[in-house]
């Protein structure tokens, strides 16, 4: 039998209507359940790199500003050298300006014998000794400023470190935080690090020995005229004759106390009496300047004179022989002052360095995902997918080391040699490093503790 207007549908096609939509509700709800997990997962990810790159800016901030204190401190230290060896010339010139105008004086009368040139001869030292004398209260008053400007260099450095680094860590702790907020106004700085030892990295060195330290730089970096200014000028043959010996240097006494000079000269006369050769010494010149009173210099010879010209050294060191205006007036004398340098430890290390390991936390109430701000929640079984954060918060660590590298590749100038980290050269950098193992399990006790009751 035919059908009447169109085709008839058989049994078996009417029993397979509407047996898809069951299967097309279990697809949407695994596709939903894979779009919310994409999202949240995705989310979860912008979040991790977001906080991993503000803590390895935040280690980084950290590790510069270390830095830069050890090269402040550096600078500082070079600073006071070069300021202590502008104090060891002002003592010595006033010194050789004194040996000059005394010569001057001494020498003067007997010009006056030489036919001719002898009135001119004697009035130019008259005018040496004048301009000697108007030159040392000038020389006496540098000594002032260049000791006033070490007491000022040693303070900073006090104050910027406070006792036992307390200043340093807190402004550090305070830039970290800083930077933090820059990055992400959530991200919350662990105020303890889980790695540190940059409060033991340096110390002041105060003692009388500790401060020689810095005083055999100062020694070792003296020039010529300060270390001799030595001179022979006569003829003596067979026990005859007369013969001028100068003789001087400024030195840093004790390498701490402060700097004395002394210059004299003698004329030595050699002659023939009962049947031995004799010498005797007629003082000429001499003159001597301290930046400090009561200087223990008995040690000193001062390039000889002690020894070659002992009548002339004995005048200039009494008060005759003082330059005019010394000792100045001071607030350190002169002497090497308290300084920073890196602690013990820290020398004993064959490549000095210092290890920063930071913790920065993000509650999970502040992100962007289900768990968090985000507008999309879970229901029903898609709770399984919302991103659950141990403790509440999520975690990143980064390190950072601060090291003494030159920045000429190695010390290119001396091929094979290379120079050890200390606090008289400003070459401390900063590198992100990795992180420890101890610090990670010790990250990971803190995220662990923070979902305790």
């Amino acid at each position: 039998m035919e059908a009447i207007g169109g085709n008839a549908r058989t049994g078996f096609e009417r029993q397979q209507t509407g047996q898809v939509l069951p299967l097309a509700l279990v697809l949407l709800v695994a596709v939903a359940a894979i779009l919310f997990y994409m999202f949240n997962s995705g989310q979860l990810v912008q979040e991790k790199l977001r906080l991993t790159n503000t803590a390895d800016a935040v280690a980084f901030s950290a590790g510069v500003f270390e830095a830069r204190m050890l090269n402040y401190d550096a600078y500082t230290n070079r600073a006071i050298i070069a300021n202590q060896i502008a104090i060891g010339q002002a003592v010595g010139i006033a010194s050789w300006a004194r040996y000059m105008g005394t010569s001057a004086t001494n020498i003067g009368p007997y010009l006056h014998l030489i036919p001719g040139v002898g009135t001119t001869l004697a009035t130019a030292m008259g005018h040496i000794k004048s301009i000697m004398d108007s030159l040392t209260p000038a020389l006496a008053g540098a000594v002032s400023l260049h000791d006033a400007a070490i007491q000022a260099l040693a303070l900073s450095q006090k104050l910027m470190h406070g006792p036992a680094d307390a200043l340093a860590l807190a402004s550090r702790l305070a830039l970290m935080k800083d930077v933090a907020q820059d990055n992400d106004p959530q991200a919350v700085v662990d105020p303890v690090p889980l790695a540190d030892d940059f409060a033991g990295f340096t110390r002041e060195y105060a003692t009388r020995d500790e401060r020689r330290r810095m005083g055999r730089l100062v020694n070792d970096s003296r020039e010529a005229f300060l270390i001799s200014r030595n001179w022979n000028f006569g003829l003596v043959v067979l026990c005859h004759g007369i013969e001028l010996r100068k003789r001087g240097s400024t030195e840093l006494i004790d390498l701490v106390d402060g700097w004395k000079s002394m210059d004299t000269l003698s004329a030595h006369h050699y002659r023939v009496r009962r049947w031995r050769c004799r010498r005797s010494e007629q003082p000429l010149g001499y003159g001597s300047a301290a930046s400090d009173d009561d200087l223990a210099d008995g040690a000193y010879a001062y390039a000889g004179s002690r020894g070659t010209n002992p009548r002339a050294s004995a005048i200039a060191d009494s008060a005759a022989g003082v330059a005019k205006g010394f000792p100045p007036a001071t607030f350190g004398g002169g002497a090497i002052p308290a300084f920073r340098e890196l602690s013990d430890r820290a020398l004993e290390m064959e490549a000095p360095s210092t290890r920063l390991t930071i913790r920065v936390t993000k509650s999970a109430a502040a992100q962007r995902f289900s768990g968090g701000t985000s507008s999309v929640k879970p229901a029903g079984r898609l709770q399984l997918f919302d991103g659950r954060l141990t403790g509440g918060q999520s975690a990143a660590i980064s390190s950072v080391e601060v090291f003494f590298e030159r920045p000429d590749a190695g010390n290119a100038r001396h091929p094979g040699r290379s120079e050890l980290g200390s606090l008289f050269n400003p070459y401390w950098q900063a590198r992100l490093a990795p992180v420890s193992a101890a610090a990670r399990a010790q990250a990971q006790l803190r995220q662990d503790s923070a979902q305790l009751p």
